[in-house]
């Protein structure tokens, strides 16, 4: 029974609960001291900043902080130009309110993190401005100077907090996963290395994959915690890369060692235990491992290249890794696969569209509510259902984020009521309020580190100080709160029904864009309109594949059936497939070089352009034939770059034959049929 109570215990209470609650609570009693010594016309702006930027980690709470202070003065200046051509024109003033946010929904969709948060917020701060005071545009810039003042007041109490005390370090934590995660990649490329027929399935490559991917999302906060925070940043993101490749290696490896045979020379020079072969890129361990084989062993066939070639991507993606981990930990300068730093992630427009015309349409139907009612706390009500809209539409589940609006605005408006009106009257002292504020962010806190109340805990944790109407003269007037939070509540309603019912974003929708892309992006190398393959095209892949799997997680168990994860293996092969393609083209390109190849290697460019593509995974096998037997009998350049283009188009055949049939089922490439 007690075993069974301190797990219940733990569940409630996570680890780093208490600190996480005492730093927010510091960070907010010293916004408020600041606040009311300088007599801001609304302290309670700077409480609402520091529940807002509230974040467990040191890197998360100082970069949010910085993407607010951006987007408090890109908004801030936006509203004065409103203000100022509008200012006597409500309907243009509403229309150019509606017009702003809708392009920051637009942005903040396409952005990732915190900047996603920072583009949204310039689109609110508009709205929190302009329309707040859209009868008094001559006090526009008086409130835009008081609502930045706030803001600075709460983003330096919350940095201010989060240098000095113990706030636990996202780059720790992000070094401890890489670690962790780097160790599984060890133990899959064993298994993927092994001289048997692996049973480690291509699915699990791919969640490991979507693991390391989803590592992405704590890289940029990094830099805020470190010097030389941005060299360490892009060791970060080398490493991820290294480690997602890596993964990719052994899904070939898989599926070459379950259709091939492999010569035993070939397999004993290539297994996980063997001496590594020196160099750090793919073309030098090739020359070696080629250097190795003994004389009197048989010519190459097109699986032996294969399996070279792959194995040395594969080791030089764990050389990558490591370099990666020692820039993060150590600064080290990258070098050479400095290059491989250059993140893609893959932009999903038609969202970021939708998006801005959810946010268009809801609040002009929110303004015609209420600016068309005439009551006087309207235009704060409408203020705040742009803010929610705002915060909202861009969440990737926003309708969960609707349902917590439902749960924390009567919530927080019920604890404001009963703190105005039975204990502040009995506080006379900053200390009293300290007291008071303490319980109020220990609840805060616990709904927001849970991820199950995350989204009411931050609207209510935020947001109480708006219900509760804190000032420099607390008024105690029960029908000034009852009327002030009655719009709020009606503002909530409202929003939460715009987020929850219209146009809300559906796992099977985002699933289809995503898998849009991937076919979309093969059709350009069918086409030979692709971008060569770099880091972005490798990284704007993995991001893919990564938001696929999640997508696939979700709809599988939302309907219970494996039709999900089978249209996800799909499409998982088609975009190794572009890469294949990408990467055959890089390395004919490399093979022109040489006099003895290069007539072959423009015939091969031009087959691959123009052939049909079931004829030509037919003849690709005696396109790569010639391209080894055209190789040099030494292990030099030349013959270094016959057998990466014979791997390689044996790759791209396997993948053409294995996706025949996917090809004709959703018509990629009819063209060229």
């Amino acid at each position: 029974m007690m075993s069974r109570l301190r797990v219940a215990a733990g569940s409630i209470f996570p680890p780093g609960w208490w600190g996480f609650t005492l730093r927010i609570w510091a960070a907010l009693v010293l916004a408020l001291l600041v606040a009311f010594w300088a007599q801001i016309d609304s302290p309670a702006s700077a409480a609402v900043t520091v529940m807002l930027l509230a974040q467990p980690l040191r890197g998360q709470a100082l970069s949010k902080a910085f993407y607010r202070v951006v987007g408090t003065l890109v908004g801030g200046v936006v509203a004065l130009c409103l203000v100022s051509m509008f200012g006597q024109e409500r309907q243009l003033l509403l229309g150019g309110c509606a017009v702003w946010m809708a392009i920051c929904a637009y942005a903040g969709t396409l952005r990732r993190g915190f900047r996603a948060y920072g583009a949204v917020l310039s689109g609110y701060v508009v709205a929190l401005i302009a329309i707040s005071h859209i009868d008094a545009p001559q006090n526009a810039f008086d409130v835009t100077v008081a609502r930045v003042s706030t803001v600075m007041i709460g983003v330096a109490a919350i940095a201010t907090v989060a240098l000095l005390s113990g706030t636990p370090h996202v780059w720790q934590r992000l070094v401890r996963s890489l670690q962790k995660t780097a160790a599984e990649v060890r133990h899959e490329t064993r298994l993927a290395l092994d001289d048997t027929v692996p049973t480690l399935s291509p699915l699990e490559t791919i969640a490991l994959s979507s693991t390391v991917f989803a590592l992405t999302h704590q890289v940029h906060d990094t830099r805020t915690e470190l010097t030389r925070g941005r060299l360490r940043a892009k060791g970060a993101q080398v490493c991820l890369i290294g480690m997602v490749t890596a993964l990719s290696c052994c899904r070939s490896l898989l599926a070459l060692m379950r259709q091939a045979t492999i010569a035993p020379a070939v397999l004993a020079l290539t297994r996980f235990d063997i001496h590594a072969p020196s160099g750090t890129d793919r073309e030098t361990i090739l020359a070696d491992l080629l250097g190795r084989l003994p004389p009197e062993a048989p010519r190459l066939t097109l699986a032996d290249a294969w399996r070279l070639e792959r194995t040395a991507s594969l080791i030089a993606s764990r050389h990558i890794s490591r370099k990666g981990l020692n820039t993060l930990l150590k600064a080290a300068p990258l070098g050479q696969v400095k290059t491989m730093s250059r993140f893609a992630f893959h932009p999903d427009r038609i969202a970021a569209l939708v998006n801005a015309i959810r946010v268009l349409l809801c609040f002009s139907a929110a303004a015609a509510l209420f600016i068309g009612s005439g009551l006087p706390n309207a235009a704060t009500a409408l203020s705040q259902c742009a803010m929610l809209l705002c915060l909202g539409i861009t969440q990737p589940n926003s309708a969960a984020f609707g349902r917590g609006i439902l749960i924390g605005t009567p919530l927080g408006i019920l604890t404001a009521g009963l703190t105005s009106f039975f204990i502040l009257p009995h506080v006379n002292t900053m200390m009293g309020m300290a007291i008071v504020m303490l319980f109020q962010v220990m609840f805060s806190c616990l709904l927001i580190i849970n991820p199950a109340t995350a989204a009411a805990g931050s609207h209510y944790g935020a947001f109480f100080f708006v219900f509760l109407g804190l000032n420099n003269h607390h008024d105690y007037n029960l029908l000034a709160f009852v009327d002030r939070n009655t719009f709020y509540l009606c503002a909530a309603g409202i929003t939460a029904f715009f987020l929850i019912l219209f146009l809300p974003p559906r796992p099977r929708r985002t699933r289809f864009r995503i898998t849009l892309s991937i076919a979309r992006e093969l059709e350009r190398q069918f086409a030979a309109r692709s971008p060569s393959f770099t880091p972005a095209l490798l990284s704007r892949k993995y991001d893919r594949l990564h938001q696929l799997y999640m997508l696939s997680q979700t709809i599988s168990q939302e309907k219970k059936g494996k039709a999900a994860w089978r249209v996800c293996q799909r499409f998982i092969s088609l975009a190794d497939l572009t890469t294949a393609l990408a990467r055959l083209e890089l390395d004919l390109k490399t093979a022109r070089r040489y006099t003895e190849l290069a007539p072959l290697a423009d015939t091969m460019q031009m087959s691959l352009t123009r052939m049909k593509l079931f004829s030509l995974a037919d003849h690709l096998p005696l396109m790569a034939e010639k391209m080894l037997s055209r190789a040099p009998a030494s292990s030099g350049p030349a013959h270094v770059a016959a057998v990466l283009c014979a791997a390689g188009l044996e790759e791209v055949r396997f993948l053409l034959q294995q996706n025949g049939s996917a090809l004709r089922h959703y018509g990629i490439g009819r063209r060229r049929w």
